[in-house]
């Protein structure tokens, strides 16, 4: 794997796992806007790299962004601010 195509899977997924987190807290007519920009980044890194073992590392890397993205929204929603 060449620097080039890591830095592609990890901004990929990142993005990727961001989106998916968006899609899982914010409301109805907006997560539809978050799913089509989450399918358009994998569409495009699909057509990019065409190698079975950066798809899956794509994938990895995008699901453990997604959790890593829920927990951090969940704890900034509900730890109380401190005035």
């Amino acid at each position: 794997m060449s620097l080039k195509e890591t830095l592609w899977t990890m901004a990929a997924s990142l993005v990727t796992g961001l989106v998916l987190a968006l899609f899982a807290v914010i409301q109805s007519p907006y997560n539809a806007i978050t799913s089509l920009i989450g399918v358009g980044v994998v569409i495009m890194y699909f057509r990019k790299f065409d190698r079975t073992g950066l798809r899956v590392t794509f994938v990895i890397f995008s699901i453990l962004y997604y959790l890593l993205s829920v927990f951090m929204i969940a704890v900034y929603q509900y730890i109380p601010t401190q005035t």
